[in-house]
């Protein structure tokens, strides 16, 4: 999927290679960190200026969105056998998340790692 943040790759370490063995990793970056600076052109087509004028402002709103996300994380599994536990019933764990966070999730079919967009809040 194009436009997902990928996950960095984590250093390698011998002596603690089997204490991870088995259990899920979880990692947070910030968002943007390897983004490049510069300009972007954008081709809209619709049928109607109705229908241009609403994808131009989508894209304003997703682009400010994307703005107010401050972290990416990524949570991977050993294996792809509890993703169903972690989405819900026809993704109904993570539409709820989705909600009662504003972050944006992406659970992958090429691999074991959700993506979790958002933005840090500390707890204190």
């Amino acid at each position: 999927m194009s436009g997902v943040p990928v996950r960095p790759t984590p250093e390698a370490r011998i002596d603690d290679a089997d204490a991870t063995l088995g259990e899920p990793e979880w990692e947070i970056v910030p968002n943007y960190q390897d983004a490049e600076d510069g300009d972007s052109t954008w081709t809209l087509r619709a049928r109607d200026q109705a229908g241009l004028d609403r994808a131009e402002n989508l894209i304003k709103e997703a682009i400010m969105n994307a703005g107010r996300m401050s972290h990416v994380g990524f949570l991977t599994m050993p294996d792809r056998s509890t993703f169903p536990r972690i989405v819900g019933v026809k993704g109904s764990n993570v539409a709820r998340l989705r909600n009662e966070t504003g972050a944006e999730i992406i659970v992958s079919r090429e691999n074991s790692t959700i993506v979790i967009i958002g933005k840090f809040q500390s707890s204190s």
